[in-house]
C-alpha cells in the first residue's frame, strides 16, 4: 500500500526521507548542513517553501537557510527573530503533532518578517473541497497559514525552528508527514550540533595554524634579524667586504681543509692624498669602487676583505702557484684605468703582495698559525714591491731631471 494514511508512512516517501536525511549527515560545515534542512524538508514533504532558523549565541533565531523561490530568500534570508517573539506564537498556535500550526497569524504579530506567500495551487477550490470530503481530518491551506517545527537536542534545549508553507496541493499535509517532520527534526539538531562543532574546530584549527603562522613568522624574522646582526659584524660597513674577523675565520677553515691558498695582499697607493685633497665622501667612493673591482676580478667563491683603511686582502682557495701569479696580475690589471668618481676620474693603483701555501700535511703549525704566517708574509711582500716601485720612480724623476737639465 502505497498511499498514506493517518499514521502511516507512504512506501513512495521512503526514498526522498533516506535521502534528505543523508544530504544532511553527510553536509560539511554549519551553512551547507541548514541548507541541506532545507532542501531536504522541501524534498520529501509536501511543503514548497522552508525556512531554516538557528538559535544564536543571545538566543534569538537567525534565518540561515530557504528553500523556496528567489524572492522568498531575499524576503526572509538573514532576518533575525527574537526569541521571545517567537515563544509567544505558540500560545496562538494549534498542535499538529509534536509541530505548531499558525491559522490566519497577522502579518504584525509574526517575528522576523516569517510569512510565507501562498503560492501556486495545483488544486481548484472545488478539487480541495472534494478532497477534503474524501479524507476526513484534512483541510484547505489558507494563506496566512504556516508550520513551526522546532528542533531540539537531546536534553529538550531549542536548536532551530522551521517554518514551512505552502504545501503545494493547497491543502493541510497529512499525519505522516507530521511523523517524517519529527524524525527529520531529530536528525537536523543533531545534525546542526555536529556541524557547529566542525565549524567551531576548523575556527580553531584556524587560529591554531594562524598562531603557528605568526611564530614561523616572527622565528623567521628574529633569524633574519641575527643573520644581519652576524653579517654586519663580519663584514665591513662601508664596502661589505668580509672584515678581518670573517676573514680570519675563513682561512682558518680552508687551511684546516689542507688545500693550496693563495692569498694577496691590496694597499692603495697614495690614497691619503685622495682624502686630504678631496675629501672623506670622495675617498669613501674611492674604497667602494676598489671594493667592486676586487670582486670583479676573482671568483665568486674567492674572499675578499678590507682589513684596514685602504688595505684589503683576497684569499683563493684550491689553486695552484701559476694560477696564484695570474690572479694577481688580474687584480693589477683591474686598477689599470681611472675610476670615474662625482664626475671626476681618478686612477688609483694599488700595491699588492702575494703569498702562497700549498697543500701540506706536514706542516706542523696550526691553522691559526698559518693563517697569521701567510697574511703576514703577503704584506711584507706588499711592502716589499711598494718600496721598489718607489725607489724607481724617485730614480726615473731623478733621469728625467739631470736629462732636461741645462748644459
Amino acid at each position: 500500500m502505497d498511499q498514506g494514511t493517518e499514521g502511516l508512512l507512504p512506501l513512495s516517501a521512503l526514498r526522498p526521507v533516506h535521502r534528505a536525511i543523508t544530504g544532511v549527515n553527510t553536509a560539511v560545515g554549519l551553512d551547507a548542513t541548514l541548507q541541506a534542512i532545507a532542501d531536504g524538508v522541501a524534498g520529501c514533504t509536501p511543503f514548497k517553501n522552508v525556512a531554516v532558523n538557528v538559535v544564536r549565541e543571545d538566543g534569538d533565531l537567525h534565518c540561515r537557510a530557504i528553500a523556496g523561490p528567489p524572492e522568498l530568500a531575499e524576503a526572509l534570508l538573514g532576518n533575525v527573530c527574537a526569541r521571545r517573539a517567537a515563544e509567544k506564537l505558540l500560545d496562538i498556535a494549534e498542535p499538529w503533532g509534536s509541530h505548531w500550526l499558525l491559522r490566519d497569524t497577522p502579518l504584525g504579530s509574526v517575528p522576523g518578517g516569517i510569512r510565507f506567500p501562498a503560492g501556486p495551487r495545483e488544486k481548484t477550490e472545488e478539487a480541495r473541497e472534494a478532497a477534503d470530503a474524501a479524507e476526513p481530518g484534512a483541510g484547505s491551506w489558507l494563506d496566512g497559514y504556516s508550520l513551526m517545527a522546532p528542533m531540539r537536542d537531546a536534553a529538550g534545549e531549542l536548536v532551530g525552528i522551521l517554518w514551512l508553507g505552502d504545501p503545494g496541493d493547497g491543502r493541510i499535509p497529512p499525519a505522516w508527514v507530521g511523523d517524517v517532520l519529527e524524525m527529520f527534526t531529530e536528525q537536523a539538531a543533531i545534525a546542526i550540533l555536529n556541524a557547529r562543532r566542525h565549524d567551531e574546530s576548523a575556527r580553531r584549527l584556524a587560529r591554531l595554524e594562524q598562531e603557528r603562522e605568526e611564530l614561523r613568522s616572527d622565528i623567521a624574522e628574529r633569524h633574519r634579524r641575527e643573520e644581519h646582526l652576524r653579517h654586519q659584524a663580519r663584514h665591513d660597513a662601508l664596502t661589505g667586504l668580509a672584515n678581518p674577523v670573517e676573514l680570519n675565520e675563513r682561512l682558518i677553515a680552508m687551511l684546516a681543509d689542507q688545500i693550496p691558498i693563495a692569498v694577496v695582499f691590496c694597499d692603495l697607493d697614495r690614497f691619503k692624498e685622495v682624502n686630504d685633497s678631496r675629501g672623506h665622501a670622495v675617498g669613501d667612493n674611492v674604497l667602494r669602487v676598489v671594493a667592486e673591482r676586487l670582486r670583479g676580478a676573482v671568483r665568486g667563491e674567492d674572499v675578499v676583505a678590507r682589513v684596514g683603511g685602504d688595505e684589503f686582502v683576497v684569499v683563493a682557495a684550491g689553486i695552484g702557484s701559476d694560477e696564484a701569479k695570474v690572479l694577481m696580475d688580474r687584480i693589477d690589471q683591474a686598477f689599470a684605468h681611472p675610476m670615474p668618481i662625482g664626475g671626476a676620474k681618478l686612477l688609483v693603483r694599488v700595491s699588492l703582495g702575494l703569498a702562497y701555501e700549498p697543500a701540506r700535511p706536514e706542516n706542523a703549525l696550526a691553522a691559526e698559525e698559518r693563517a697569521q704566517e701567510l697574511l703576514g708574509s703577503a704584506d711584507r711582500e706588499m711592502y716589499a714591491r711598494k718600496r721598489a716601485r718607489a725607489s724607481f720612480t724617485r730614480l726615473s724623476r731623478g733621469w728625467a731631471r739631470r736629462a732636461t737639465a741645462p748644459g
